[in-house]
């Protein structure tokens, strides 16, 4: 404990008996070497590695020797002040990943997380059916998992990093750092892949695993503010890229999403605050076994916000956003959706805090609205005229004890009006 670095180098042997045939035999024993150790320990850089290596023989020498490691490698770097900072993380570890087969049962409404929509009106409620619940009146249904025993052997890799450039510390400089100091940005890349365990050890996460891949997560996300957090001319512009595929009893299962949003705030004379967002991308889905959920929306956004500021504890804000977004497979669906709003906040952090929205919405839908690519695209709303509005009551009653009554409610041309109420 005296010392800021270190290193822990170790040997484990183990024996494992079990009773078969009513005697205790040996089945298998394992050897391992470890290694635990803080290689750096600086003010503005730090190093950690530990590293697991484990043989398991069996005993009766029926199966293969079974190789693993299990590593974990983190450093963290800090320069010029803090101006620059990156993270970087990589582990490799031995795991299963189960053939998971799973039902849905129904619970009561608002305690559930999913919706049954029967797109084939058959009466039968099949997996390809179930929607994540966009109302909470909706969400009747859970997923549970079934009984299983087949597991399939992993690898897992996973490599993280994070750089963050903030050079506000030249705020009191002139020139050109004096401009630089109004930037903030931060960068974010993670792949995390499975892949069928063999005799080899890949502890690379980069190599594609190709059909032995079982799973992938991969995600980059990458945001520049200018004057944030001052709600004077503040800019952000937000990149997002992420993709995954998912092996489930159903089959692959493969989903991706890219993003660019570009945001404005500034305030004017200490009671108006202007909000500009614009938003470009598509969101992507493929199914092996359900063709009717494959879809590839392309989609843009644009959304001007007035905020009136009363006091520090209450707001009022009128706002609208277009919306357009066109699937670019099947049907080729496209909807035209025109929002219009208003919203209020009063927040007293000692005793009350009370906020409402109430939204006008016209979705000017072409397709089929009864399919799953209709009910992501619409949101589960319908075609048309369309009504929401909300409302949320937080109260602190004593130091101990708070009440929150939320209400929601929602109208399309086609259904009644549905209120949907929970105290908590």
């Amino acid at each position: 404990d005296s010392t800021k670095v270190f290193a822990e180098l170790g040997y484990r042997y183990q024996a494992n008996d079990s009773v078969r045939m009513n005697k205790l035999t040996a089945v298998n024993s394992s050897n391992t070497v470890f290694l635990k150790s803080r290689i750096l320990n600086k003010p503005n850089a730090q190093l950690s590695v530990f590293v697991n290596y484990r043989v398991l023989e069996d005993q009766d020498g029926d199966d293969e020797d079974e190789k693993s490691l299990n590593s974990r490698l983190v450093y963290n770097q800090s320069v010029l002040g803090g101006g620059i900072r990156w993270t970087t993380v990589y582990e490799s570890n031995n795991g299963v990943l189960a053939q998971q087969e799973f039902t849905y049962i129904q619970v009561e409404p608002g305690q559930g997380i999913y919706t049954w929509i029967d797109y084939n009106e058959n009466g039968i409620q099949e997996l390809e059916e179930f929607e994540v619940a966009q109302f909470t009146d909706q969400a009747e249904y859970i997923r549970v998992l079934l009984p299983n025993q087949v597991f399939v052997k992993t690898r897992d890799n996973r490599f993280s990093q994070t750089l963050i450039l903030n050079p506000q510390a030249w705020s009191s400089s002139e020139g050109f750092k004096k401009f630089l100091s109004h930037f903030y940005n931060q960068t974010t890349y993670i792949v995390d892949r499975k892949v069928r365990r063999d005799d080899q050890l890949n502890i690379r996460p980069f190599d594609n695993g190709e059909e032995d891949q079982l799973g992938l997560s991969l995600n980059v996300r990458n945001s520049l503010f200018y004057n944030r957090g001052k709600q004077r001319y503040t800019t952000s512009y937000t990149f997002v890229s992420s993709s995954t595929n998912n092996l489930i009893s159903l089959g692959l299962q493969q989903n991706s999403l890219k993003s660019h949003q570009l945001n404005f705030t500034h305030k004017l004379k200490q009671a108006w605050l202007i909000n500009l967002k614009g938003t470009l991308g598509n969101n992507k889905s493929e199914s092996q076994n359900f063709a009717n959920r494959n879809f590839k929306i392309e989609n843009y956004l644009l959304g001007p916000k007035l905020s009136y500021l009363l006091n520090r504890q209450t707001r009022f804000d009128v706002f609208y956003e277009y919306r357009n977004k066109e699937n670019q497979l099947g049907e080729m669906e496209t909807l035209d959706q025109h929002k219009l709003g208003l919203s209020f906040a009063y927040n007293n952090a000692e005793k009350i805090s009370i906020s409402g929205e109430f939204n006008y919405i016209d979705n000017q839908f072409q397709g089929s609205a009864f399919s799953p690519v209709a009910y992501q695209m619409l949101e589960g709303l319908q075609p048309g005229t369309n009504f929401t509005w909300n409302l949320l009551l937080q109260k602190r009653i004593t130091k101990f004890l708070d009440a929150n009554l939320t209400y929601f409610g929602r109208k399309s041309e086609d259904s009644e009006t549905i209120h949907t109420g929970s105290v908590q």
